[in-house]
């Protein structure tokens, strides 16, 4: 007498592909995170780097020293909404409302300290703080969060 596995290996085949399906988009579901997260930086480095970039010119003129201008926090928070329009469609909330949402903070002189970090700046900085709120829909489909946040923090000052 014989014994026939064949209808067991198909059956355990089908039981567990639910299970492989579910681990494979969880994986891309990470990854696709990760590509983000990196791209939500790149958007706060850039906004820090445009704002720092704008020099108050009459001081600089005057005294020769570098001041930011007063309105750089604002510049930081426009070029973080410009930059993070790129990728508006795996954001759950509009780019302007997460910038609009941001800290950001604008040291104009140097020596300055952030009460935020408890950092001591030796330059003339922006800061920016941000919890963006990003798509996960896989996520979701595994009965897990359908929205992820990515914190992200810039910091930069002239040189």
């Amino acid at each position: 007498m014989t014994r026939d596995d064949g209808g067991s290996a198909a059956t355990l085949a089908i039981v567990m592909l639910p299970l492989l399906i579910a681990v494979v988009a969880g994986v891309v579901q990470l990854g696709a995170i990760r590509v983000l997260a990196a791209r939500v930086a790149s958007a706060a480095d850039l906004a820090t780097l445009a704002a720092v970039d704008d020099q108050d010119d009459a001081e600089l003129l005057r005294s020769g020293t570098l001041r930011l201008p007063a309105d750089a926090a604002a510049t930081a928070r426009r070029f973080f909404a410009l930059n993070l329009e790129q990728i508006a469609a795996h954001l759950d909330l509009a780019p302007s409302l997460i910038a609009e949402r941001a800290d950001v903070a604008s040291f104009p002189t140097a020596p300055a300290f952030d009460p935020a970090t408890a950092t001591v700046y030796d330059r003339p900085t922006v800061r920016l703080a941000a919890a963006v709120p990003v798509r996960t829909p896989a996520f979701g489909v595994l009965l897990l969060p359908a929205v992820t946040t990515v914190s992200v923090r810039s910091v930069s000052s002239p040189r």
